[in-house]
Parts: structure tokens; C-alpha cells; sequence
């Protein structure tokens, strides 16, 4: 049995800006109960509007030690944001994770975020599918 990425994703996904503050991303995790979240911008287009992932925040980045007042660009994580697509094998996803040590990587298709992938997500897909 192949399970793909769109198999055990976390949907939907929370993103902000880069302007928005390190203390509105505290609030939003806890309200929502999640450990990250993308940062996009937008390039709106009269046809299409385009999602660039600028960087991706995660509780570790916002740790007690950051000023909830700085903005969340100056803070994030640019340069390992690390993307599938929902077709790709679980397989995939954990190597790709595990090659560049990220807990966290963005599920796009067409353009668009389709969901995540926690280091989490893949316990609770080992829980699910394990043999007893």
C-alpha cells in the first residue's frame, strides 16, 4: 500500500504575513493548537493570485525570548522551507524531512497550500498503520 501526502496531511493551513507581530502568532498557535505556520505574500495578478512562501515560523522561533512586538519576517525561518506535492509518497516526505532536519514541511498542488506535514503526523501515521 502507497500512501501519499494528501493521506495524512493536516488541513487547513494557517498562514500569516510577515508584518504581522511574534505575539499575534503566539495567539494564533494557541488557538489553533498547532507548532507552525507559513509565511506568505501574495502578488495579485487581474487573472490569478499568486502565494509566494516566504519563510515558515514555528514555536521554537517565537520562544519566550523574542519580542512580542518584533515582526514575524524578522524572526522566521527563510532558509529551510521545505515543500511536496500531495501526490508524493509518505516515504518521500520522511526522507525529505530527514535530509535537511526540519519537523515541518508545506503540502502545495497547483500553486496553492493544501496542507502540512508535522514530524507529529507522521507518529500518528505509525500509530495508525502499525502492526500489532
Amino acid at each position: 500500500m502507497r500512501i501519499q501526502v494528501k493521506d495524512f496531511m493536516s488541513t487547513p493551513v494557517t498562514t500569516a504575513v510577515g508584518e504581522d507581530s511574534v505575539q499575534e502568532i503566539r495567539e494564533l498557535m494557541k488557538e489553533k493548537g498547532i507548532h507552525a505556520v507559513p509565511i506568505i505574500s501574495y502578488s495579485n495578478d487581474t487573472l490569478k493570485v499568486d502565494i509566494t512562501i516566504r519563510g515558515i515560523i514555528t514555536a521554537t522561533d517565537i520562544g519566550k525570548d523574542v519580542n512580542s512586538n518584533a515582526n514575524v519576517e524578522d524572526v522566521m525561518t527563510s532558509s529551510s522551507i521545505h515543500v511536496i506535492h500531495t501526490d508524493s509518497s509518505a516515504n518521500a516526505a520522511a526522507k525529505m524531512m530527514l535530509r535537511h532536519e526540519v519537523h515541518h514541511i508545506v503540502v502545495m498542488d497547483d500553486g496553492e497550500i493544501k496542507g502540512m506535514i508535522s514530524s507529529m503526523d507522521f507518529v500518528k501515521l505509525v500509530a495508525e498503520y502499525s502492526l500489532e
